[in-house]
């Protein structure tokens, strides 16, 4: 994969995730740039602060959240 091709994914991943995010009432933390590289270029799309989780977001993002005010992975936010 190219550099463009690398770019053009984060692009669209952060694109989607914003999206969600604005549907759940969250925000993307002001780390979502390097947490979505992370997640897209080392995790292959799964959650970038553990893998067995599944795919990000994972489905522990929601009660961290709430209790926490943001996920583990520092991703999304109140």
């Amino acid at each position: 994969m190219n550099e463009n091709e690398i770019l053009n994914n984060n692009n669209h991943f952060k694109h989607a995730l914003e999206l969600y995010a604005q549907s759940k009432g969250y925000q993307l933390t002001p780390f979502a740039d390097k947490i979505i590289n992370r997640c897209i270029n080392a995790c292959q799309g799964h959650c970038p602060c553990d893998v067995s989780r599944g795919f990000c977001p994972c489905g522990e993002h929601e009660k961290e959240i709430a209790e926490k005010g943001h996920c583990h992975c520092n991703l999304f936010k109140k």
